[in-house]
């Protein structure tokens, strides 16, 4: 696994770097071997998707970025080819969502 991931854009924007640790915790164990953790996929919204954006994940993995999505309440779509990540995925993004929301 490399500790550093480097993520093109077309934005017309200097590089920034930002700082995630990938390894799993407790609260959001690791079961892809690229998964990113939730708290990068909300920072990348934050600073470029714009409200009403609709999002597009083709390759959703462990779907980090798919609960990062419904935390900031951006509309979102993904695909996974593999059955497994797939199943895992849909259930952590079920367990996820059928929290109580307080922030509507």
């Amino acid at each position: 696994m490399a500790p550093v991931e480097y993520a093109w854009t077309s934005f017309n924007r200097n590089a920034c770097m930002i700082e995630a640790f990938a390894q799993g915790t407790t609260a959001e164990p690791r079961f892809h071997p690229t998964q990113k953790p939730v708290a990068l996929y909300e920072e990348l919204l934050e600073r470029f998707a714009k409200p009403g954006d609709k999002i597009l994940d083709t390759h959703v993995g462990s779907g980090s970025s798919l609960v990062a999505c419904y935390n900031l309440h951006y509309d979102a779509w993904g695909f996974e080819i593999d059955p497994v990540y797939y199943r895992k995925a849909s259930e952590r993004l079920a367990e996820h969502t059928a929290q109580i929301r307080m922030d509507l």
